[in-house]
């Protein structure tokens, strides 16, 4: 039951507005002055308040915006037996709801409040709505319990306030996108844009003018002016994913922009200063980018001030489980299908592949099963048949091309504590090394945070 706060010099006033309201359901407060009023407020808060434009100790406008402070989501009604119209609308201007005359007649003053109130919570609801938005962005996706992850995003809590400028590396799929999103909305940042930028999909003809914006005329086709997406993102963050694609000459300009803010569009000579975080990310080792003479090594040194590496989905058997049963509900719901289960067989089978597409691959993989899955389970055949070759009984390793020989044998040492159930004697004699070798490779991959 919503309160309301009546607040009127004349008696009469009063006690008819407290007598109409209530009969309609509402809670009455009446007050007779302005630090009446607020000594109630501060007592029990209102959701709604009628003030009389003059009164004895006060202006009913200096009253709305005290009670204001106190109960930020009141919403007011404004009456008066003799206001210009100036007051009136610098009463609205102010944000009070409505403005009435004292000849009003109660029926209307009923629909007002009634109006006023659905008004309130139709903004409350926006509010909670913005909230839950957020909080799915912040966290609807950061899905994981493997140690390798939760260091990713301890990392990711301890930086996010900042304004330093963030490295995300790591295999393409592991996810860099969605770790740019929570930096961004975990951030004093949140409200404001989070611009998103794949290099690699933008011609070089093109990069500068997205990035930068352009001037009417600046080339064959700019018909008018363009705002680039460093202009779109001021006050917020920009996340250049692909940033090794990025051409040289665009590199230069880059590189200024992060010294200092600023730069010019693409055929203009008007300096623009933005306030951005910049956060980048590639799939590319960069160091032997610089070596190739293809990214700038100043640049590099301005981009790499925080390096988050992001775990490769072979390196977070854990979390498997997880992210499947997050992606086969959320399909599931975008398909209009009843919800779904795993056989524990498919489960094995999704745990066992090394996955070199990571997260991005998996998405994919459920998204597919979901389509042709006939019942409520997702078995062992509604698979793709690499993910099903994948399962034989865990006495095979899947080793993705390119991996390196440091990468192999420390999958061949997971697997094999993993198969022998973390018995190190028996799985140093599998794989035919001492037992002291082992512990001291399982120490160097403990030292490497690698996941073990």
């Amino acid at each position: 039951m919503s309160t309301i706060l009546v607040v009127d010099d004349d008696a009469n006033t009063r006690e008819a507005l407290e007598g109409s309201l209530k009969k309609i359901g509402y809670q009455v407060q009446l007050a007779a002055t302005g630090n009446q009023a607020l000594e109630q407020v501060r007592q029990q808060p209102v959701d709604l308040a009628i003030i009389d434009l003059k009164l004895p100790d006060m202006e009913g406008t200096d009253l709305f915006e005290a009670i204001r402070v106190i109960c930020p989501g009141v919403i007011a009604i404004m009456i008066s037996a003799r206001a210009t119209v100036d007051e009136a609308v610098s009463a609205l201007k102010l944000g009070i709801y409505d403005f009435i005359t004292k000849d009003f007649r109660m029926q209307e003053i009923r629909k007002v409040v009634n109006k006023a109130l659905e008004t309130q919570q139709l903004l409350l609801e926006n509010q909670r709505l913005r909230q839950a938005l957020q909080e799915r962005l912040v966290s609807g996706r950061i899905i994981g319990r493997s140690p390798a992850f939760l260091k990713i995003i301890h990392q990711v809590n301890q930086i996010a306030p900042l304004k330093s400028t963030v490295l995300l590396t790591g295999e393409s799929g592991v996810g860099k996108e969605i770790i740019a999103e929570t930096i961004h909305y975990s951030s004093p940042r949140h409200d404001q844009p989070l611009v998103m930028v794949n290099c690699g999909a933008l011609s070089e003809s093109l990069i500068e003018s997205e990035l930068f914006g352009h001037e009417k005329g600046a080339f064959t086709g700019a018909v008018q002016q363009r705002k680039g997406r460093f202009e779109l993102a001021d006050g917020g963050t920009i996340f250049l994913d692909e940033v090794a694609e990025m051409p040289l000459p665009t590199q230069v300009k880059l590189l200024r922009v992060l010294q200092n803010g600023e730069f010019e569009r693409v055929g203009g000579s008007t300096t623009l200063t933005v306030d951005i975080r910049v956060v980048a990310a590639t799939n590319q080792d960069l160091e032997q980018a610089m070596n190739e003479g293809r990214f700038r090594k100043d640049l590099f040194y301005r981009l790499n001030v925080i390096q988050l590496e992001i775990p490769p989905l072979r390196e977070r058997v854990e979390d498997i489980p997880l992210l499947a049963q997050y992606f086969l509900d959320k399909f599931c719901l975008e398909n209009n299908r009843p919800a779904m289960g795993f056989a524990p067989e498919s489960i094995q089978a999704l745990k066992a592949y090394a996955w070199p597409g990571n997260v991005r691959e998996l998405e994919n993989v459920l998204e597919r099963a979901v389509a042709l899955c006939s019942d409520s389970t997702v078995k062992l055949e509604d698979l793709p048949d690499e993910i099903r070759d994948s399962s034989g009984g865990g006495d095979r390793i899947i080793i993705p091309i390119g991996a390196s020989i440091e990468e192999i044998e420390r999958l061949a040492i997971l697997q094999t504590l993993k198969k022998t159930g973390g018995d190190k004697e028996v799985a140093a004699r599998i794989l035919g090394i001492g037992l002291a070798t082992l512990y001291r490779r399982l120490k160097d991959m403990e030292t490497k945070n690698t996941d073990v």
